[in-house]
């Protein structure tokens, strides 16, 4: 769980080991292990996904031991945020993790509508930048928390399977680092067709499904 400090990672945590949300923003970190557990049951299997608090990638993941999944977290009511979150993405990138592991943008305090800062557009167009996923959600009122606990355990089994049967070859992960200005070019010309004729890029539509790669 990589994001500034503010952006809920504590609190989603939480919600993912015990589904309440009474005063989800009020938790405070010090309450909490800097690691936690939680078992999953997805398609008869069962595994355990263990969740690590990280303010700061540069100094908190080691690039040669990295963990199975990214879920990249900002609030939707705060750019810096935002900004922080695509800083993160970029590292994690020229680190080339992002090609072996799945990583997924999450956008949290969509309940608090009068204060967004941050589009669903935007977003999107982060997330398919660095081929990531994405997902808004809410920890307040329990918004779309468990389909993204399924997800992330989804897109780790998925992202292995593709890994195993492609073995350990480039799979183009340095033509699409060298091509990163004209991917995010792409993105917000695909942004602005969105804008300009009010139907939604069917690269958008895919990078919110988390059962998919």
């Amino acid at each position: 769980m990589v994001g500034t400090q503010g952006v809920g990672k504590t609190a989603l945590i939480s919600q993912f080991m015990t589904s309440e949300c009474i005063n989800a923003y009020d938790r405070q970190s010090r309450d909490e292990p800097a690691e936690q557990s939680v078992s999953i049951m997805l398609n008869g299997e069962e595994s355990e996904l263990w969740f690590i608090n990280v303010s700061n990638s540069k100094t908190e993941i080691d690039p040669t031991d990295p963990p199975d999944a990214f879920v990249v977290m900002y609030s939707v009511i705060d750019k810096a945020s935002f900004q922080r979150a695509e800083d993160e993405l970029e590292r994690l990138q020229d680190w080339d993790l992002l090609r072996t592991r799945p990583a997924i943008l999450v956008g949290n305090k969509v309940d608090l509508v009068r204060s967004r800062a941050v589009s669903t557009q935007d977003g999107k167009c982060l997330a398919c930048t660095y081929r990531a996923k994405f997902i808004e959600i809410s920890v307040g009122i329990n918004h779309n928390v468990d389909e993204l606990l399924v997800g992330i355990l989804s897109q780790i089994r998925l992202k292995n399977e593709q890994f195993k049967n492609k073995g350990a070859g480039d799979g183009g992960g340095s033509h699409w680092y060298k091509s990163r200005g004209v991917v995010r070019a792409s993105m917000k010309a695909r942004q602005v067709f969105t804008w300009l004729f009010g139907k939604e890029d069917s690269k958008f539509k895919n990078c919110e499904n988390l059962h998919v790669l």
